[in-house]
């Protein structure tokens, strides 16, 4: 898009020649917009700061006593006009997840939930239409929340868009001054890693969060709450073959104090 782009196409056969080039069954003339060369055996078309108007069918068309002619189709790589949104939600809840583009059809479009491919089926919904597509997620519970992708593919490109789903999970109420200690049930094979988030942040392990993880539970202890540490925590346990997430909401209460003058 901006560039100039050029076609070219070889003549052969018992001259004079005759080139004509067209544009949706519509002939060119050369102008500003269009340059027209023929030189020897060489036809060239040169469409000056090529742009998503000028896409469509050219043609160049070669007669002498026998007509001859070749098509080429130019087609418009897919663009979102539509992304999807991070959403935070509670469980039991449908969720929608939406995209819109454009480009030249036909379009090859997939969902995956990080990186495994989603189809329809169970609780999951996909449609898609020629300028859309959504996926819709029935009844979502913790192990839900992950990343989602929507893929959409031509012949000439391919593009992502990505969005967070966070399904709340349990809601902890700590003191101020208080520490907490998040566990999460892991099982799995082979070898499993675990990280923690902190609002989709991971959390390196300190004297403030100590980690661990042994006989397959994973355990976020918070020393000390204070109310910088609410909010919401991820456990996210990976292998080869997935990964998984459990989630719970912090909530740190404040000490208040009053003092009345006189």
């Amino acid at each position: 898009k901006g560039t100039n782009a050029v076609f070219q196409c070889e003549v052969g056969g018992t001259a004079p020649f005759e080139v004509t080039w067209l544009r949706n069954k519509k002939p060119l003339t050369s102008n500003r917009k269009y340059k027209i060369v023929s030189q020897d055996s060489l036809a060239s078309l040169e469409i000056c700061s090529f742009e998503s108007a000028d896409i469509g069918e050219y043609q160049c068309v070669v007669s002498n006593d026998v007509e001859s002619s070749g098509t080429l189709c130019v087609k418009e790589p897919p663009i979102f006009t539509l992304t999807l949104d991070n959403q935070d939600v509670i469980p039991g809840s449908t969720v929608v997840l939406k995209s819109a583009f454009t480009g030249t059809p036909p379009f090859t479009i997939k969902w995956f939930r990080e990186d495994k491919e989603i189809t329809t089926g169970g609780k999951s919904f996909i449609k898609k239409d020629a300028s859309s597509s959504f996926l819709e997620l029935h009844s979502v519970k913790t192990s839900d929340s992950a990343n989602y992708t929507c893929q959409v593919a031509n012949d000439a490109g391919k593009v992502t868009c990505s969005a967070v789903l966070f399904v709340k999970g349990s809601s902890k109420l700590v003191k101020n001054g208080e520490s907490l200690i998040l566990a999460c049930k892991v099982t799995g094979t082979p070898v499993i890693s675990v990280k923690w988030l902190k609002n989709e942040t991971e959390i390196a392990s300190n004297d403030k969060y100590r980690q661990s993880f042994t006989d397959s539970v994973a355990s976020l202890e918070i020393v000390k709450c204070t109310i910088d540490d609410s909010g919401d925590y991820v456990c996210v346990a990976s292998s080869d073959t997935g990964s998984d997430r459990c989630s719970s909401t912090v909530t740190v209460k404040g000490v208040f104090s009053f003092h009345l003058y006189s």
